[in-house]
């Protein structure tokens, strides 16, 4: 035969959990099935929906009247990838009419719902029963973010419902990667009373189930609803500054990363401008811009952007922002080497660039010279016509040499040099 025996300790615990909930039945709660997840600019934040109800009825997914007038607030828990962007505040808007409740980011809120509902996790498995929020918060993998309401007052008999629509920046991956998801998310939540002896400022503590429930502590409950979705994220990295002559042209090679797990992901078209007035900047889907400078720019730094927009409706956009320098091309004019023999000179010119060379003048045969990239050129000097007759006669003539310097990309820089050449 059978003996009627103690309830195990657990089971006492779980039963002052239900006096507790009984307590505070006239609360808010989520209401059933109403977590959902979108990516609404394709790229960038998650959208974290649901909808917070009173009484609501699980299994038709639908929200009663309390029975009871209350002052009362909330606790709110969302889990979401760690290092996600959580907004500070959070709005739950009234359906229908009525006062919005305002979330504050807290921490307290966040450790507190993470204890107890491992507590009640604990105690339930002990008792060997099943108990609706029972599941520990954050999910494992997941970061917990709390948030605490400012106070509210339900009304006996009103049916309430609110909807809360926040926005999660991505994480950023290692190495600065973009985030390819999916993104997780995971709710918890808890409330407590407010009243001339329990200060809305007070300490956040939730019931441990470990005794006697006390008025100042939060009845909270661990995961009720989970969800995840697949996410595309765009990276754009911004280049070390790049030098460009004025009048020339500029390739600015920014860092372009995309990741996605979204079933579709969405098509990226890229766009740039710039700071300098009169330049153009095009964009190539691969990550490359083209400057191009004004003749007229005066010298200076400035800057380009790329933009990445997701070509979604409301499309979110993702940019950076790199420099370029502006300066004019100077050339320096070394020294001159006579070749009396043939009458000539060598002028010695260092330029800036790949480009050419031109050395010119009245009485002097046009020469030229190329450069791949800056160095030091040598460039000959050469009498014609009466200059060389002259020259032939007098064993001397003094010219005046135009050295011209054309970068591969950019405006001319000009100077000149007079020389006398001589011949014996």
């Amino acid at each position: 035969m059978s003996r009627l025996r103690r309830p195990a300790k657990p089971l006492i615990l779980l039963l002052a959990f239900a006096g507790l909930a009984a307590a505070l039945s006239g609360c808010v709660y989520f209401k059933a099935q109403s977590l959902a997840l979108t990516q609404p600019g394709g790229i960038g934040s998650v959208r974290v929906h649901f909808v917070l109800c009173t009484e609501p009825e699980i299994e038709k997914a639908t929200c009663e009247a309390p029975g009871e007038n209350t002052e009362f607030q909330l606790l709110l828990g969302i889990a979401v990838p760690p290092g996600s962007v959580a907004p500070t505040t959070i709005t739950a808007s009234p359906v229908g009419g009525g006062t919005p409740i305002t979330f504050t980011r807290n921490d307290e809120v966040a450790t507190e719902l993470a204890a107890s509902s491992g507590n009640l996790e604990q105690v339930a498995k002990e008792a060997e029963e099943e108990v609706e929020g029972a599941q520990s918060w954050p999910p494992a993998g997941l970061q917990g973010i709390g948030y605490l309401s400012d106070v509210q007052r339900e009304t006996n008999g009103l049916t309430q419902e609110w909807t809360v629509d926040a926005d999660f920046g991505l994480p950023t991956a290692a190495g600065d990667e973009p985030f390819g998801g999916p993104f997780a998310t995971a709710l918890a939540g808890g409330q407590r009373i407010v009243s001339p002896t329990q200060s809305a400022n007070r300490p956040v503590r939730c019931y441990r189930f470990k005794e006697a429930p006390q008025e100042s502590e939060a009845f909270c409950a661990g995961t009720s609803q989970r969800r995840e979705i697949g996410t595309s994220d765009l990276r754009i990295a911004a280049p070390a500054t790049a030098n460009v002559f004025v009048g020339g042209q500029v390739p600015v090679s920014f860092g372009v990363s995309f990741a996605s797990t979204a079933p579709t992901p969405p098509a990226i078209a890229y766009t740039a401008t710039s700071t300098l007035k009169g330049a153009k900047a095009t964009a190539a889907t691969n990550g490359k811009v083209t400057v191009t400078v004004p003749k007229n720019a005066k010298p200076g730094t400035y800057e380009v952007t790329l933009t990445g927009t997701a070509q979604v409706a409301n499309g979110a956009s993702s940019s950076a922002v790199a420099k370029f320098k502006v300066t004019k091309p100077k050339i320096k004019l070394g020294g001159v080497k006579l070749n009396k023999a043939k009458g000539t000179a060598t002028l010695s010119v260092k330029v800036p660039s790949a480009g050419t060379l031109t050395a010119s003048g009245k009485g002097l045969v046009k020469a030229k010279k190329k450069a791949k990239k800056a160095k030091t050129l040598k460039i000959t000097i050469k009498a014609k016509g009466a200059t060389k007759a002259q020259l032939e006669q007098a064993g001397k003539a003094k010219v005046k040499a135009k050295i011209s310097f054309k970068p591969s990309s950019g405006i001319a820089v000009k100077k000149t040099r007079s020389i006398t050449l001589k011949q014996s």
